[in-house]
């Protein structure tokens, strides 16, 4: 009994040898993609093209003008924007620290199934075979740690990012609901005012 239970662990380890060996190719894949891209912010944001502010005002401007158009609860729904934003952020950075824990654990998965099946080769005396799967394992574990270090370098490094943006946005809306009240762009006083006519007079765009 405890053979055949022994066979079964065995043929369900080296079956998971595919998917484990296929996501340590797409998490290579996605690290080099992840890197490209966080380098193309790093660039945007020295030479000072990155402003978290016109983008949140770009991406929520109709959201906004509703927003506006409620002097009473203004301040409630661009809070509650405010917060979707940084939600959305923090997904895609959570996206990151997800890489960061779980590609060592694919990693050493990806080590010890072909250690296992090498230490059997080698009962056999199949050195050829031996020496592949022992190949295959370091490879996995360089595979899942270089992943791992990317994630985590790309993770810190975005993380102040948004802790600065996060500050931007929020120091930005305050002074659009101040600038709001300053002029009466709302209620009994006129018209209310579009999103993109209060930011021409107290952002640049």
């Amino acid at each position: 009994m405890l053979t055949y239970i022994e066979s079964f662990l065995y043929q369900f380890a080296v079956a998971l040898s595919y998917p484990v060996f296929v996501s340590l190719a797409l998490m290579i894949l996605w690290s080099v993609y992840s890197m490209g891209d966080f380098l193309r912010e790093w660039i945007q944001r020295r030479h000072g093209n990155a402003d978290p502010g016109q983008s949140f005002i770009r991406t929520y401007s109709t959201h906004l003008d509703k927003a506006l158009s409620m002097p009473e609860t203004a301040d409630i729904h661009i809070t509650r924007l405010v917060r979707l934003w940084e939600k959305d952020k923090i997904s895609r950075l959570d996206r990151v620290r997800f890489m960061v824990k779980v590609a060592p654990s694919v990693g050493l998965i990806g080590t010890l199934i072909p250690m296992g099946v090498a230490l059997s080769s080698l009962s056999t005396g199949d050195l050829m075979s031996m020496s592949s799967n022992m190949a295959n394992a370091f490879t996995a574990t360089i595979a899942g740690l270089a992943c791992s270090v990317m994630a985590y370098l790309i993770s810190q490094e975005r993380e102040k990012w948004l802790k600065t943006d996060f500050l931007e946005v929020e120091t930005r809306m305050e002074e659009l609901l101040r600038a709001r009240e300053r002029h009466e762009v709302a209620g009994e006083n006129g018209p209310v005012m579009k999103i993109e006519t209060l930011v021409k007079h107290w952002f640049t765009l």
